[in-house]
């Protein structure tokens, strides 16, 4: 006894110490919200600094405009231009008009003819713009582009030739760092004129955290310096090199075109290593602040918070808490875990007296003080704009509580939830009276859950309530001389808001139930309705192989369930139970009477008393079996282990005993205990039920004639026998409801057994 009160002490420890950690109990929290109002306005209380988002982000926005976009160059894609340009000229050189030129250099040099610029388009300029460039005079234009390349001295060709490649090759010399964009592409990405580009190598490792930090690494160029037509215009660096090179000026004209048609673009946008800079440089902008004075006006009177002036309260509920040492954050803690831990021994008290069943076993009490401890925890964490849901939270395990154990229960855990989150979040009796008000009125119609539709009517129930005592605590503590407040918005979206959160509740109530079951060992009605259909596998396997005993089943079904329901008992469960409760029949269910075919011999005739009993008696055990393997909820197994308790077989216990007198010599010893059922007690109310609805059902079949005086007698005498013999003791049946019990029981077998009308033909034949 004293390790188990130390073990239950230690769990409260534990959980104290848990809802502390979940609740951040060493921490001052922060209690104002988005709709929150202030009647009188609000001022600041001390010095600080809190954030300019405008000028933040304007500076942010600069240093981003700032950031190059980061292209990598293929320098070998420009530095090959010289090669194709010589085999250019030199299939120029060799050919004796420009029709045996191949089509790629024609159209590279603009040696178009009419019939050819309608296939051909070069650099978007389509059919009249190459006709009036070409004109009808190809063949002249080719001569004199021959004439430029090819000298007098036909053996020099091929030295002129390499003199003009290599004034070209010196022209493109200055662009081979940078490289040449794709117009398509920079149209793409949407880079401005005036933007700056960092050109790096097209095997160069970018390191990315920072991806510019190596300034020798990238050449800086603008966005002018690598796009070709603006290269090749008079004003750009190839346009103004042009007279550097005496031998490419006479064939400049043809040369550009060569070169905007044969030019591919050597950049490629790096886009990881572009969003990697722009990144470093927004981490490298310092906020600006905005200081705000002791007294000054944060909030106007009858103002409202909103996102904007919540992010000042914000920073001003950072500043304070700079200023508290750690021994006011320890103290506070100590506060906080006294004020837990009160509450806590509170509760177990409340469990002594009332829930025996939950604090005489730990892993039921470890269970639920888990689920306090998540619940809390919960509650803090989304309890802050924009979700404000620790309502749903309060509401849901409440919603639980009441589903697993009973109304009382739940509301004590409402009560207690409520304050802790409080405590930890707003300290607001607006709040605490919200979060209770709705987790009260949710376990209203969770007396007995018999459908998934009733604990969503909870949830619209507790959404109700929630939403009017929302409303009106909002009224009563921050008046207001305006009517208007009565129907301000805010007020009117955190009312919805709360009400909406309690109808989300119940439908993860209803769709957790398979959990909820598994999680706290109960059965939920709509389980046992599911269980208790006839169908059932195993109901099947009774009405198949045991017909009598399924017959008493329904019979004693039926008188209990009144029972239940006259002294306020699971009424269902009693039910299901009842169909279930002598399963263990089915093995054995030719060695019990109900079952036994009308002139068929006794099977116990051929049994000694002893042997006789243990087959009786091993019903108990096979029943358990049996339940095990068909799954069934470990509330209808107790039903089955304890209907019997460890009342006496006295039918062969007195055989047993006769067969003694009768045989003195053998000195044979009965003992009682040998005679008697294993037990346990009836541990419950129901199970205490359905003992006396047992075996008052299976005694009124013996009666010859079942008059509601012999009903009567039959009943009250089997109820005292079985008080008597202490079979009640374990159970929370007082004597009041034992003798409401045996009246609903008299009466539902009176009932059964009412006399009817005989009619002629029955008086003949008892005549005959």
């Amino acid at each position: 006894m004293k390790r188990d009160r130390w073990l239950r002490f230690s769990i409260g420890i534990v959980a104290s110490i848990g809802i502390l950690i979940g609740l951040q109990g060493w921490t001052f929290p922060f209690n104002h919200r988005i709709g929150e109002r202030f009647a009188d306005g609000l001022s600041a209380k001390m010095e600080f600094q809190v954030i300019d988002e405008f000028e933040t982000r304007r500076a942010i926005e600069e240093k981003i405009r700032q950031v190059p976009s980061i292209f990598r160059n293929d320098q070998k894609i420009i530095s090959q231009l010289p090669d194709q340009l010589r085999g250019a000229l030199g299939s120029i050189a060799e050919a004796g008009n420009y029709k045996e030129l191949s089509k790629d250099v024609r159209k590279a040099f603009g040696l178009i003819s009419n019939e050819d610029s309608s296939q051909l388009e070069i650099m978007g300029t389509k059919k009249g713009s190459l006709t009036a460039e070409a004109g009808n005079n190809i063949e002249f234009d080719f001569q004199q582009l021959k004439q430029v390349i090819t000298p007098l001295d036909v053996e020099q060709s091929e030295t002129h030739i390499s003199t003009i490649v290599e004034e070209f090759r010196q022209l493109i010399a200055p662009i081979l760092p940078t490289g040449i964009a794709d117009p398509e592409e920079i149209k793409y990405r949407k880079i401005s004129v005036d933007a700056t580009l960092a050109i790096f190598d097209k095997e160069a490792v970018i390191p990315l955290e920072d991806p510019l930090a190596d300034k020798q690494q990238w050449i800086a160029t603008h966005l002018p310096d690598v796009m070709l037509s603006d290269l090749l215009n008079d004003a750009g660096l190839l346009g103004q090199r042009w007279g550097d090179f005496p031998t490419l000026v006479t064939i400049r004209k043809p040369l550009e075109r060569w070169l905007r048609s044969q030019c591919q673009s050597s950049l490629t946008y790096d886009q990881v290593a572009t969003k990697n800079a722009i990144e470093k440089a927004r981490s490298q902008v310092e906020p600006a602040y905005n200081h705000i004075s002791r007294g000054e006006e944060l909030i106007p009177p009858d103002g409202v918070i909103d996102a904007g002036l919540l992010s000042i309260l914000e920073a001003e509920y950072h500043a304070s808490l700079a200023q508290f040492p750690w021994q006011a954050r320890l103290a506070r803690m100590v506060i906080i875990l006294v004020l837990i831990s009160t509450l806590l021994a509170l509760n177990m008290w409340f469990l002594a007296m009332n829930e025996p069943r939950v604090i005489n076993q730990w892993p039921r009490l470890v269970i639920y003080y888990g689920v306090l401890i998540f619940a809390s925890a919960l509650g803090r964490a989304v309890s802050f704009d924009p979700m404000r849901a620790e309502v749903a939270i309060v509401v849901a395990t409440t919603m639980i509580m009441s589903v697993a154990y009973n109304q009382r229960m739940a509301i004590v855990t409402a009560f207690m939830l409520s304050l802790m989150i409080s405590i930890a979040t707003l300290m607001d009796i607006s709040q605490f009276s919200v979060m209770l008000a709705s987790a009260s009125t949710s376990v209203i119609f969770l007396k007995h859950v018999q459908s998934r539709s009733t604990i969503i009517r909870a949830g619209f129930l507790a959404a109700v309530v929630c939403l009017f005592v929302t409303w009106g605590m909002e009224i009563l503590i921050y008046p207001s001389p305006s009517i208007n407040h009565w129907w301000d918005m805010a007020l009117l979206q955190n009312c919805l808001k709360n009400a909406g959160w309690c109808i989300m509740a119940g439908f993860i109530v209803a769709g957790s139930l398979p959990f909820i079951e598994s999680t706290f060992g109960v059965v939920t009605g709509i389980s046992l309705l599911e269980t208790g259909d006839p169908s059932h596998p195993l109901l099947q396997e009774l009405i198949r192989r045991a017909p009598g005993t399924y017959n008493h089943s329904v019979a004693m079904a039926t008188i209990a369930e009144a029972a239940a329901k006259k002294i306020g008992a699971d009424s269902l469960l009693v039910r299901v139970g009842a169909y279930f409760h002598d399963v263990g029949k089915i093995p054995k269910a030719e060695y019990f009477i109900e079952n036994r075919i009308a002139g068929a011999p006794n099977r116990h005739d051929s049994l000694a008393p002893a042997m006789s009993t243990l087959i009786i008696i091993g019903h108990v055990k096979d029943g358990v079996e049996l339940a095990e393997e068909f799954h069934l909820p470990q509330a209808l197994i107790n039903f089955i282990e304890q209907h019997h308790g460890t009342t006496l077989v006295e039918y062969f216990y007195h055989a047993a005993n006769k067969k003694a007198d009768a045989e003195p010599e053998r000195k044979l010893d009965v003992e009682e205990s040998a005679f008697r059922y294993p037990g346990p007690k009836p541990q419950t109310r129901e199970a205490g039920i359905m003992m006396l609805a047992d075996c008052v059902e299976s005694a009124s079949r013996t009666l010859s004639e079942p008059t509601p005086a012999r009903i009567k007698h039959l009943v009250h005498e089997l109820t005292m026998k079985r008080l008597l013999d202490g079979q009640f003791d374990e159970c929370s049946l007082c004597l009041s409801e034992i003798h409401q019990i045996e009246e609903s029981l008299i009466k539902s077998l009176t009932s059964m057994y009412h006399g009817r009308i005989t009619y002629p033909e029955q008086k003949e034949q008892k005549t005959a």
